[in-house]
């Protein structure tokens, strides 16, 4: 299954996990709400007059941005979500044309669509890249939208919050990332000894009976250090990581934790904004400056 699959089936409640009122009652943790709140802090300091999306979703950011001022416009891979994003856009009085079903990992789309829509002051990616195959081309599509000295904005999920899970995510990022070229035979000895000491088994994974749950279409993690490499690469500098999504304990201990007072201390957590979060996030944004020349 797709991508566009995965979230076409999400479309219809997307917007749920931005609503403040439900930051207590909804089930999920509404990360995405405090990424908005972060995203609209980044734009305010740069001083952006205008953003361009790529991956609106049901287009909340968008409309929350430009009632802050900014010209915006947009894209999505999935029909639905562009369906419920334009939906959102007209019923705040914002041109629901503005919204463009848009394939990035399509070079040709891309183009097309920076001359259609033109240049901004910020671009930004938030749950995208995850997706992606190609970092470095996706890196160079968000590019093509963005003016000389303007913000760049990537959301990612961290690599690193895996190094406090214990689970078998520890597991894969000891593997696959750390011990990279050492010898097989050390490589399943640890493999090994890590079973004995970690949840492997958690955490499970998110399926759907259609086949397309998050855990079952390309969702990556990214190490934010080669992250970063790859943007800079672009000809991008003073390169600043932000956090959100707090865990207060690994995620396996939540269940034994009263459910209100385990919510009330990821919220007490988030915007802390020091080097805690690299570790105790499950996301993150890059945020990096267009070189002027």
């Amino acid at each position: 299954m797709t991508v566009a699959s995965h979230y076409d089936g999400s479309a219809s409640s997307y917007g749920e996990q931005y609503d403040p009122e439900k930051l207590w009652t909804n089930t999920a943790y509404p990360s995405n709400l405090f990424r908005l709140q972060l995203v609209q802090r980044l734009l305010a300091e740069a001083g952006s007059s205008s953003v361009y999306e790529l991956g609106v979703g049901d287009a909340t950011p968008l409309v929350t941005v430009a009632a802050d001022g900014l010209r915006v416009a947009g894209n999505d891979v999935s029909p639905e979500m562009v369906k419920v994003a334009r939906a959102n856009m007209a019923a705040h009085g914002l041109d629901p044309e503005l919204i463009s079903l848009l394939d990035v990992q399509d070079p040709n789309g891309i183009q097309a669509e920076r001359d259609r829509a033109g240049e901004f002051d910020s671009v930004m990616a938030l749950g995208v890249i995850p997706h992606v195959a190609d970092d470095a081309a996706f890196v160079t599509s968000m590019d093509a939208f963005l003016r000389p000295g303007g913000q760049l904005l990537l959301q990612f999920r961290n690599s690193m919050f895996s190094m406090f899970t214990f689970n078998r995510l520890t597991k894969e990022f000891v593997l696959d990332e750390l011990l990279v070229g050492v010898d097989a035979t050390i490589r399943d000895a640890v493999a090994a000894d890590l079973d004995a000491r970690l949840a492997v088994d958690k955490p499970p994974k998110r399926t759907r009976p259609t086949g397309d749950g998050y855990d079952e279409i390309l969702s990556r993690f990214h190490n934010p250090f080669e992250l970063a490499d790859v943007v800079r690469a672009h000809g991008y500098s003073d390169i600043r990581f932000h956090w959100y999504n707090y865990h207060p304990a690994y995620p396996m201990l939540a269940d034994r934790i009263d459910p209100l007072a385990y919510r009330q201390a990821q919220v007490a957590l988030e915007h802390e904004g020091t080097w805690r979060g690299m570790f105790l996030c499950s996301a993150g944004i890059i945020e990096a400056t267009k070189d002027a020349s």
